[in-house]
């Protein structure tokens, strides 16, 4: 028989991906503030999770034996969700013994001292990674088995997301956008982090464990690989930059190791250069 996984925040960019891939599992989705979307096979519930009733009706109808949690993890106005959200989620799936595997930040660091492992200590400097640390110390005090799985930044190689939508529009209206040769993350394909999660929903993987993209790169090499991969000549108004010329308060260097998620799953986590040969061999 098989299991039934509820996704939080499916009709977002990671939740989608998710929800259109767990073939094996009686797949379910959350809405709140999102359009309703549809999916075969999949069924979707609106609900608030900042609600108690309203987590716990949607928990008692759906019954799931295991909760991947992707919503609330909005940059922007959403980051007032982020905390009560996780609590509430952590206590009730603990009480009902649900799995629980929780997305966090490679923000929770403050970019001083990588790379990071799972037992680095954690010091945001944004608000965002703030709120996820506390997120985190709530899951880990409330749900001790549950799986908190940090990431880095998302990206998609077959429709733009939001952020290389705003790279590629620029080469095409000339207005200036600068990338910075400072910042370093781990990219990770959509695709292939939905996957390696699905994988980690099937083990007992409880408490932290770092999944990004193998490579390490700063954000001009990464937008100059989009491009490339989306067929856009880069235009001049496109340039380097730093942080320190921006001004802003932004952690410089996120690499993060996830060598323990490599020893655990069979999926492999893939490079940039390696996501797009995929997707290339997928096409032929």
């Amino acid at each position: 028989m098989k299991k039934r996984l509820l996704v939080t925040g499916g009709a977002g960019f990671l939740g989608n991906h998710l929800l259109r891939r767990a073939k094996q599992f009686v797949a379910a989705g959350t809405l709140h503030l999102t359009p309703s979307i549809s999916l075969p096979g999949v069924t979707f519930h609106v609900c608030d999770l900042q609600n108690p009733e309203e987590v716990r009706i949607l928990l008692d109808r759906i019954q799931p034996d295991i909760i991947i949690h992707t919503a609330c993890s909005d940059q922007g106005k959403g980051i007032e969700a982020i905390v009560p959200a996780a609590g509430l989620l952590a206590m009730q799936t603990a009480e009902r013994d649900i799995r629980l595997i929780h997305l966090s930040t490679d923000q929770v660091f403050d970019g001083d001292t990588a790379p990071y492992k799972e037992e680095s200590p954690t010091n945001p400097i944004n608000a965002y990674g703030k709120a996820k640390v506390q997120a985190e110390e709530l899951m880990r005090s409330l749900h001790p088995q549950a799986t908190i799985v940090r990431t880095s930044l998302l990206y998609d190689l077959r429709t733009p997301d939001r952020q290389a939508t705003r790279l590629i529009e620029s080469a095409k209206t000339g207005e200036l956008f600068r990338l910075f040769v400072d910042e370093l993350r781990c990219p990770i394909w959509v695709e292939n982090l939905a996957e390696v999660l699905l994988e980690v929903a099937t083990k007992d993987v409880p408490g932290i464990l770092h999944i990004a993209g193998p490579e390490s790169q700063n954000r001009w090499d990464f937008g100059m690989g989009l491009l490339h991969h989306f067929g856009i000549t880069p235009t001049p108004n496109i340039q380097k930059g730093t942080i320190e010329e921006s001004g802003l308060v932004r952690p410089k260097n996120l690499t993060m190791d996830s060598s323990r998620a490599k020893q655990l799953l069979q999926t492999p986590l893939l490079s940039l250069s390696e996501a797009r040969k995929k997707v290339q061999n997928l096409k032929i």
